[in-house]
């Protein structure tokens, strides 16, 4: 069989003409925003607070807050076949400007519907931030210098060329944090299940407290840099704590079930959300369906009432069909806004094994905790 290169040769391009087209336009997918701070000379703050998501956040020149999302931005009217529109509530993400502070958050019905949604921002980089999820996602810092605060139930942080204070708390994942500068002000690391990795120029001045239960305690600093001393194992609280070589993959496994079972329950409720929406759908069809009937019924009365000249009978008000006994009805959950803190907030850790000491003599403080996982103290490269 004789091949036609050319024939496959357009075949290829063609593909790779349609591989490229793809691509865009998943990247082009979403929507984005854009606000100007009202003092760029002064103090600025941006605040996100979203259920679950994934957020990547890079300081850069300027004075203006940019976000790109996978979710349309609130007020976004998408353009649909045969002029058809949106009447109910779609999830959709609104940014917002007052007195030099941002916030970024989730818009519609329901909020929790946002799972898988990305949000990649551009932030002035001397501006603070303030991120808290409910549910889970990972985050990513770039190249910021403000001070920085999070709060995270699952997923990853990692916080890259960072120069401010750093206060970040999370339940089940691992925090990467690299200063590019010497830290000036307090440095805050807790994970419950996680492993800590701290990287810091080699001359920092600081105090340092590192606790585990569960996993070593690790530096590559010298000894004449680092003078340290460790505290006994604490606690005594009813816990069997395996210390040793496997603590760090325990933790790690404990916080990956975690973040499993989380998604799995968030599925169901995404699924039983989307049921309970068809049925109350399905229900008000029905009621219209059988209004309208009656109301045609009632009209044909009428006109034979003329026709008799007997008085209309008065007007019954449609109702909904009632339900057989026995037959399964769908629950309407009542929508109620979204608690600002549904989780509560992370324990203190205390007992364990702890490392206190100074770097450099000392200078500010660096307070890293974990239950399970190792805490890495390295020199930033």
């Amino acid at each position: 069989m004789k091949t036609n290169i050319p024939s496959l040769l357009c075949r290829s391009l063609f593909a790779a003409g349609l591989a490229t087209a793809a691509l865009a336009w998943a990247e082009d997918d979403g929507s984005s925003a854009a606000v100007k701070l009202s003092a760029p000379d002064k103090p600025a703050t941006l605040r996100v607070d979203v259920p679950w998501a994934d957020i990547n956040i890079t300081g850069v020149d300027g004075d203006t807050v940019t976000v790109k999302s996978s979710l349309d931005k609130k007020g976004h009217a998408e353009a649909r076949p045969g002029g058809l529109r949106r009447l109910d509530d779609e999830v959709t993400f609104d940014l917002s400007e007052h007195d030099n502070v941002v916030t970024l958050r989730i818009a519609g019905d329901n909020p929790w519907a946002s799972h898988d949604a990305d949000f990649k921002v551009t932030v002035p980089r001397r501006m603070a931030i303030s991120v808290k999820t409910d549910a889970g996602g990972d985050l990513v810092v770039n190249n910021l210098d403000g001070d920085i605060e999070v709060n995270n139930m699952n997923g990853e942080v990692h916080l890259n060329g960072i120069s401010g204070s750093t206060v970040v708390s999370t339940m089940n994942g691992e925090v990467h944090a690299t200063y590019a500068k010497a830290p000036q002000k307090l440095v805050s690391i807790t994970s419950m299940n996680g492993e800590v990795d701290l990287r810091v120029p080699p001359d920092t001045k600081a105090n340092v407290r590192l606790r585990s239960h569960n996993g070593s305690i690790l530096t590559d600093f010298g000894e004449d840099v680092l003078k340290t001393k460790t505290e006994g194992h604490g606690g005594g609280d009813g816990f069997a704590f395996a210390y040793g070589a496997d603590a760090g993959r325990i933790g790690a496994q404990v916080a990956r079930e975690a973040r499993e079972a989380t998604r799995a329950a968030m599925q169901v409720a995404r699924e039983v959300s989307r049921e309970v929406q068809r049925e109350v759908a399905r229900a008000k069809a029905e009621a219209d369906r059988e209004k309208g009937e009656a109301d045609h019924e009632a009209a044909e009365n009428d006109n034979d009432n003329d026709k008799d000249e007997t008085p209309p009978p008065a007007p019954v008000p449609a109702v909904a069909p009632a339900a057989a006994p026995g037959t399964p009805v769908a629950a309407v959950p009542a929508v109620a806004p979204r608690p600002h803190n549904p989780h509560p907030p992370i324990p203190p850790i205390v007992g364990g094994k702890l490392v206190s000491g100074t770097l450099n003599g000392g200078g500010v403080d660096i307070k890293i905790s974990t239950m399970n996982g190792e805490i890495t103290l390295r020199q930033a490269k």
